[in-house]
């Protein structure tokens, strides 16, 4: 074998054994930087939504700026990247956003992949949204039917398997919605607080929640694996804004259903810091 085939197998095994990236020092590039970036939803109110005027705004995207303020001084210095439920965790691992801030549904198959924040909200599992002339009203009378539902749902496998919902999965929102209207889909599946709103828009007072939710999930933020000190800046910004009542705030300011678990929430915070 010649040198040069010796080096080029002693870098590639190397190479093999070099261990994955980590980003352990979030915490410090962020402060370097000047700037947190933040995997936000804008077409999900009221978690993460585009206002009249182009802002995007909602109950996640204040938290995500109190988190700025805590870590940084100031509410501004965040940047926020519209991610959807398909590519948010990519987005993380990737290196391209911080931390993820997008009704990120806390199950055990993604804590295999990233870490959990403090759960902030205790949110209605998926609905179903179809016309008001629809005569089912639970779930096991849908097995085999096409519903319209968004790639990446948590809940996703547990409809197909358990319930036998036949999905047409759509990347985004407004294109599963058309697909709803335009009849591709019988119902649609998604997030109960979501579907609710929907119904009280212009041109959707012909649907009505048809399957109520048969689960209530917690919501966290997510940071990649092993990010201690990052991880525990964030949470310590969570509790924080708990105790001093500004989730309940939100909650009020983006006209959310108001959550016992949210009071909870406050109170245990206040405890723990007295």
């Amino acid at each position: 074998m010649t040198k040069h085939r010796m080096r080029f197998l002693a870098t590639s095994l190397l190479l093999l054994a070099a261990p994955a990236i980590t980003y352990a020092d979030t915490l410090s590039d962020i402060k370097s930087r000047g700037v947190l970036t933040v995997g936000v939803k804008n077409d999900y109110p009221p978690y993460g939504y585009m206002d009249n005027d182009g802002k995007t705004v909602g109950f996640e995207i204040s938290l995500a700026r109190y988190i700025a303020n805590e870590l940084l001084g100031s509410p501004d210095k965040v940047k926020l990247v519209p991610v959807n439920a398909s590519n948010r965790i990519q987005f993380l691992n990737a290196g391209q956003i911080d931390m993820i801030m997008a009704t990120l549904g806390v199950t055990p198959e993604r804590a295999k992949e990233i870490d959990f924040s403090e759960e902030y909200v205790s949110a209605a599992g998926p609905s179903i949204l179809a016309r008001k002339t629809a005569k089912f009203t639970q779930w096991e009378q849908l097995k085999g039917q096409k519903i319209c539902g968004i790639q990446g749902s948590y809940f996703n496998k547990t409809v197909t398997q358990k319930y036998g919902l036949q999905l047409v999965n759509f990347t985004a929102l407004p294109e599963a919605y058309r697909a709803l209207q335009d009849n591709r889909c019988i119902a649609m599946v998604f997030d109960d607080m979501t579907l609710q709103n929907k119904t009280h828009e212009a041109g959707w007072s012909d649907y009505k929640i048809a399957v109520k939710p048969y689960e209530f999930t917690p919501m966290a933020g997510g940071v990649r694996k092993n990010d201690t000190a990052f991880l525990a800046a964030v949470n310590k910004a969570i509790v924080k804004a708990e105790g001093e009542n500004k989730l309940i705030e939100w909650e009020k300011a983006f006209d959310m259903p108001k959550s016992p678990y949210l009071e909870k929430r406050a109170e245990a915070a206040r405890t723990a810091a007295n």
